[in-house]
């Protein structure tokens, strides 16, 4: 019986893109080499080249190692060639990976310049060795790039990266920007007269100046820039902080200034806790942010200092109170108003009860899609079984291979496996689904319980027992959309949350 052919998989790669497009590449080359060797084995057999033209052996990330290991899986091929083991990968954990997944499927490596033929014990033994040297080769040479962008660094060049608003790259060097240099001076120059990132940021759209991206600037992002000291001189690598080479765009003296009034305006003078009931819950309508709790702080007539909380939307945060219609909430008025309306919705049994049955009628809506679904799937797996009988029965007529029949076998099976996971879950969805069966009794007296017990909790017992009945919280301009959780009983700690219900508008009352 004639042995069968070898099929190869010639892997190629090199890591700079420039060398991959030169007319006459190391990827050509080390095509040519491998598909010689190819030929000069007996019983070798090219199957495909894979080649990762500019990919960096650090990860296994590659298009075309992609497509080789895919086809490894499928058993389209019984060995990989490549030049050296470095052009497969320079790390010891990926090459153990990627050797695991070759034996355990009957594929053996062989780098044919090495002598290295997985197919024996000494070539495994030396393929370890090797890859050693090749991690600790990339390994020294990350601590020889390292040590020479330190050496940059002292000298006070520019190691690279992204360029500093304010200064253009010049043959890797920083040199002013004409337009944005004179604006990043503006920043510092107005922080020191009025330390405000508000009212800056506020000059600055003002003045029609944003970002390179063209966005507006966001407090975050001019903060950014007054902190640091590139601005001034300065080079800082990995925490150290060198005299640069590039044109300082203010004054050392102007930029200790601003950092002195920064730390000022963030120094907290006075100490006020509260617990916030509705932390998490609150969302803008608007702009459909978080809105989060915050303090305001406000002095008495004889001086001394008080604090009211709100809830803030996020959005306003980061660029300007215009941006939100929303803005905030007094904390104290809107967490009286949530407790209210959970006290009124105990009392309204006819709007609990339509809710519920509304609810449930959606629900079975939902399932008979699902239900449709798991049938189709499950006459695709009859259907795939029968075609695998049948491909029996043929190898015992004689009409196909047993490798045919073990082709068309091992893709039914896998087709099956992905249709047994896909019907799993529809199972388990339409589980859930008949199981969802609101209660509306169990809901008005979870309401009736909340009222008995909720003023006799701690602030933090308050909080997660609001948490156990309500979902969230939208906010409207002249109203709120509660979401509310049917659970068992309203208890200390309870977060046992069987579905929700969207709730009714609280809107009987203004906010704030």
């Amino acid at each position: 019986m004639a042995t069968p052919p070898t099929l190869c998989g010639l892997y190629t790669r090199v890591s700079s893109r420039n060398q991959a497009e030169r007319d006459y590449s190391s990827l050509e080359s080390q095509r040519e080499k491998l598909e010689a060797y190819c030929k000069s084995q007996d019983g070798y057999v090219a199957y495909r080249v894979y080649e990762d033209g500019g990919y960096s052996a650090d990860t296994l990330n590659r298009p075309a190692l992609k497509a080789l290991l895919q086809d490894i899986r499928d058993g389209r091929i019984t060995c990989v060639l490549a030049y050296k083991i470095d052009r497969l990968t320079r790390s010891v954990k990926d090459f153990h990976v990627l050797m695991d997944l070759l034996d355990r499927h009957g594929v053996k490596f062989v780098s044919i310049t090495q002598s290295l033929d997985t197919h024996h014990p000494m070539g495994r033994l030396l393929r370890n060795i090797l890859l050693d040297f090749a991690q600790f080769e990339r390994e020294m040479t990350a601590d020889r790039t390292r040590d020479k962008m330190h050496q940059r660094a002292t000298k006070g060049m520019w190691n690279g990266g992204n360029i500093p608003y304010g200064y253009v790259n010049d043959g890797k060097r920083l040199v002013k920007h004409p337009d944005e240099a004179p604006r990043v001076t503006f920043m510092f120059q107005q922080f020191a007269e009025d330390p405000s990132l508000a009212r800056l940021r506020r000059e600055l759209h003002h003045r029609g100046w944003t970002m390179r991206t063209g966005q507006p600037w966001s407090k975050m992002s001019v903060d950014y820039i007054l902190k640091n000291s590139r601005y001034c001189g300065k080079i800082v690598f990995n925490g150290e902080t060198f005299q640069g080479q590039h044109e300082p765009l203010i004054g050392e003296g102007l930029f200790l200034k601003v950092q002195s009034l920064q730390r000022t305006h963030t120094k907290v003078t006075s100490r006020y806790e509260r617990p916030f009931l509705l932390k998490g819950l609150l969302k803008c309508s608007a702009c459909q942010s978080v809105m989060t709790p915050h303090y305001t702080q406000k002095r008495h007539k004889d001086g001394s200092v008080y604090r009211i909380a709100y809830y803030r939307c996020t959005k306003t945060m980061h660029h300007s109170n215009a941006v939100c219609p929303i803005r905030s909430l007094n904390a104290d008025a809107v967490e009286r108003t949530i407790i209210q309306d959970l006290y009124d919705l105990g009392q309204n049994v006819d709007f609990v009860t339509l809710t519920t049955d509304d609810i449930n009628r959606d629900q079975k809506a939902k399932v008979r899609p699902l239900e449709q679904e798991a049938i189709r799937l499950s006459a695709r797996m009859d259907t795939l079984e029968r075609e695998i009988g049948r491909y029996v029965q043929a190898v015992g007529q004689g009409t196909i291979t047993v490798k045919r029949l073990d082709q068309e076998v091992q893709q039914r099976e896998r087709e099956k496996e992905t249709i047994q996971v896909q019907y799993d879950e529809i199972q388990q969805q339409i589980r859930e689904g008949m199981a969802r069966d609101f209660n509306a009794e169990i809901v008005l007296d979870n309401l009736k319980n909340f009222e008995k017990v909720f003023q006799a909790l701690t602030g933090q017992e308050q909080t997660e027992v609001i948490h156990c009945l309500v979902q969230d919280i939208e906010v409207f301009p002249h109203k709120f959309a509660l979401n509310i959780f049917e659970l068992a009983r309203p208890s200390t700690g309870s977060k046992m949350r069987q579905g929700w219900l969207p709730g009714q508008d609280s809107n009987l009352r203004p906010i704030g």
